[in-house]
């Protein structure tokens, strides 16, 4: 049987074993993405133009779907072949990508995250944090780089989201097993990055408050609310001002149960420890 996979979290892309199969230029691969998120359901011609085109779908509409199935089709085949390997069917109301044995790297990606929430709910923070670590390793950049339209840009955003929530609660849990100092790299990256999360500002001010850099973390806190005032004007939630109290009363410690993973830990379990500043 041959080994297909496509990829998304980065250059869209198939491999047949280990040879990659371009899929075309950039409309036609815009097409193929189109079915390949929406893989074993039947995707409408209009659906198709509305995604790729948007608000500028040529004269000609939806002649300019068939030749790229078509093309596709032949390079599945040509490339793969097998009674169970990806194929594309058409039909009158439209065309449905057929996986069979075929996997996804965002297939990949979802399960990692499925068995992380699965470890962290029986306490194993660690193998949790390992998990999503390896959820990670899915990614190869911009998911469908290159690529426009409509379609290819909101998946692009909720791909992006997901990333970033997906590294977001593995640096949490770095937090809550007591590894601050080796989050606080990563969590100043991120930040830089994404400069209006909140969540990040919350865990960089916790790592550095729980690692004996008071007046950092006090430093992030401002510069945060700061950058909320001037560029949204917009003041800090209560979760951002409910740390920053934490922090006057000398009791803020790493978020537990924030992440869209988390089950809130019990009190006096092994699997929480707090990072002790330096004396």
């Amino acid at each position: 049987m041959t080994r297909v996979r496509f990829h998304a979290l980065g250059p869209l892309h198939a491999e047949v074993g280990r040879e990659w199969l371009d899929l075309g230029p950039v409309r036609q691969q815009a097409v193929f993405a189109i079915l390949l998120f929406n893989a074993d359901r039947v995707v409408t011609p209009a659906s198709i133009l509305q995604g790729v085109w948007g608000g500028q779908i040529p004269a000609t509409g939806a002649k300019l779907i068939p030749p790229y199935i078509y093309r596709l089709r032949r390079t599945l085949q040509a490339a793969c072949g097998g009674p169970d390997d990806p194929s594309i069917d058409s039909s009158r109301i439209g065309y449905r990508l057929r996986l069979g044995s075929a996997r996804t790297d965002v297939a990949d990606f979802d399960e990692a995250m499925e068995r992380a929430a699965v470890a962290e709910a029986a306490g194993d923070l660690a193998g949790a944090a390992a998990l999503l670590a390896e959820a990670e390793q899915s990614w190869a950049g911009e998911p469908l780089a290159g690529l426009t339209g409509p379609y290819v840009e909101s998946r692009r955003q909720h791909l992006l989201e997901r990333r970033i929530v997906c590294l977001e609660h593995r640096l949490e849990l770095h937090l809550r097993l007591g590894d601050c100092r080796r989050a606080i790299p990563a969590l100043t990256a991120l930040q830089t990055e994404y400069p209006l999360r909140e969540r990040l500002a919350i865990m960089l001010m916790t790592a550095l408050y729980q690692t004996g850099r008071q007046g950092e973390a006090m430093d992030v806190f401002a510069a945060f609310r700061t950058r909320l005032a001037t560029e949204l004007g917009v003041e800090p939630t209560p979760a951002l001002f409910a740390a920053y109290t934490s922090m006057l009363r000398g009791d803020l410690g790493p978020t537990v149960g924030a992440g869209p993973f988390s089950r809130r830990t019990r009190p006096g379990s092994t699997a929480t420890r707090t990072c002790r500043p330096r004396r």
